[in-house]
């Protein structure tokens, strides 16, 4: 969903953001038979066979705290340095030591990391995951065309079970490329919670808010506290942008993150157009307006935030907002390109985030990485500027800032890391691994573990058939009347 995108299908689409009866039939990441069926059961046949699918699930989706794992003869990366033969011991969702020689006891599980790099897992901090659906669907053509003609009618046919395995889909994309957390904004929220839990990741979830809708804003504070306190999922405020929501529906959207201290994640300063108007309308710009609304703190992810004068750098700077650049799906859509150097001298912690699939057209934040050193090395004419090293840490460290996450590879953190195999010729000779990991970084990663629990292993992702299937199937039926 594009920021200037989807208000056509709000005003279309069913609201509801309950249970759907599509729900009584997902399975959880991992249970790859065929759905339960009833036949000629006597009643206690029955009854083991359901305690049986009840522990199964039980124990797919919640993990013991006391599990452990060790990761053994991995390499690290401390200083930009290659650092070899390391271990990693993972005690619940918890990196609990790393060093040498760790004791390997026959109750741990254990990966061989040799030939590997582990990293902390990236953060992509803004996207709308179930548009996967909408993957090359319309390609190369002007914006408005593509939104009226295409984009809008057909997320005006989107059903909860559409966002559900295209959310599915999204995940597994996120999990093929070291993606453990993301930050998403779209509709039918409760569908995409559903789907990521099942599948393992970590994510923040706005279920978007537009005036068009009154029903969507009232839809918000259920949502909140429907997942507050989940372990996985985070619950944020969405009101989609300044020019699609009046102030009214935005105080109403700060009061909420502030009672349920939640994240709010806002579209801004997209293109010229939008503050164009909001010069001519209002006499300042969109960052100017929200922070006489008291919008501008910590709790803002600010998104795009493409157009912006030095002064609005400053503003977002002294208030603590956070910013996610999306320098692809920017240049894909000709918005412009996001003024970092304006930011990053001013103070503001920026990360980095793919948006939809239907406008970048995947979810591979190191492609982001390498496309935005290049476009910001271009923009300001010095091969010097903007360096592997830095936009490595805007995408890890300014993530991690943003979302409040303890993540990296330290005692204590999180245990949500990726394992990428060094034996690939797009990552030897093994000279600047930062460098590679920016620049050179072309195929997915070797394994994914998030909370401490391994969703990719050696490139295998259980249940992967049957969302690919599934999500090609939702899309036949988005599409079938064209």
């Amino acid at each position: 969903m594009n920021s200037r995108g989807a208000m056509h299908h709000w005003l279309s689409c069913p609201g509801s953001f309950g249970p759907t009866p599509q729900d009584q039939r997902r399975r959880p990441l991992g249970y790859l038979s065929s759905p339960f069926q009833v036949r000629s059961l006597n009643l206690l046949s029955l009854a083991i066979l359901l305690l049986d699918q009840i522990i199964s699930t039980i124990l797919i989706s919640c993990p013991s705290s006391s599990s452990y794992m060790l990761i053994k003869d991995v390499s690290l990366l401390q200083a930009g340095q290659l650092i070899k033969g390391r271990d990693i011991l993972i005690e619940g969702n918890r990196i609990t030591k790393i060093g040498r020689g760790l004791k390997d006891e026959d109750k741990e599980e254990t990966i061989d990391g040799r030939g590997k790099l582990a990293i902390a897992g990236l953060v992509n901090s803004h996207t709308h995951l179930a548009m996967t659906l909408l993957r090359g669907y319309a390609d190369d053509m002007l914006l408005k065309p593509w939104l009226e003609e295409k984009i809008w009618p057909l997320e005006a046919r989107l059903t909860p079970e559409d966002v559900y395995w295209g959310a599915k889909l999204g995940c597994l994309e996120l999990i093929r490329f070291g993606i453990t957390c993301f930050n998403d904004m779209y509709f039918f929220m409760d569908e995409t919670a559903r789907a990521t839990k099942e599948m393992g990741l970590r994510a923040f979830l706005a279920p978007v808010v537009f005036d068009m809708r009154p029903e969507l804003l009232a839809g918000t504070e259920p949502f909140l506290k429907r997942w507050q306190g989940d372990e996985l999922i985070r619950p944020a405020v969405g009101p989609h942008a300044a020019y699609t929501c009046s102030e009214e529906t935005l105080l109403q959207a700060r009061d909420l993150a502030e009672r349920y201290n939640t994240l709010i994640h806002i579209h801004l300063c997209e293109t010229k157009e939008e503050v164009d108007g909001f010069t001519l309308t209002k006499g300042k710009s969109p960052v100017e307006y929200l922070d006489g609304l008291n919008m501008l703190n910590p709790r803002l992810v600010a998104v795009h935030c493409v157009w912006l004068s030095q002064e609005d750098a400053h503003l977002l700077a002294t208030r603590g907002g956070n910013v996610a650049d999306c320098t692809v799906s920017n240049l894909k859509l000709c918005s412009g390109i996001a003024p970092l150097n304006y930011l990053l001298d001013a103070g503001v912690n920026v990360c980095l985030g793919t948006d939809g699939p239907s406008s970048n057209n995947n979810l591979n934040l190191f492609e982001e990485m390498k496309v935005t050193a290049i476009v910001q090395k271009n923009a300001y004419h010095s091969p010097a500027a903007f360096s592997a090293e830095q936009v490595w840490r805007i995408a890890t460290e300014g993530a991690y800032k943003t979302f409040g996450l303890d993540m990296g590879l330290h005692e204590g953190a999180l245990a949500d890391l990726a394992l990428i195999d060094l034996r690939k010729p797009w990552l030897c000779p093994q000279s600047n691994l930062v460098s590679h990991l920016v620049y050179s970084m072309t195929g997915e990663v070797n394994t994914t573990i998030v909370n401490g629990k391994v969703l990719m292993r050696d490139g295998f992702i259980p249940g992967e058939a049957e969302i690919l299937e599934k999500a090609q199937e939702r899309f036949l039926r988005l599409t079938s009347s064209d």
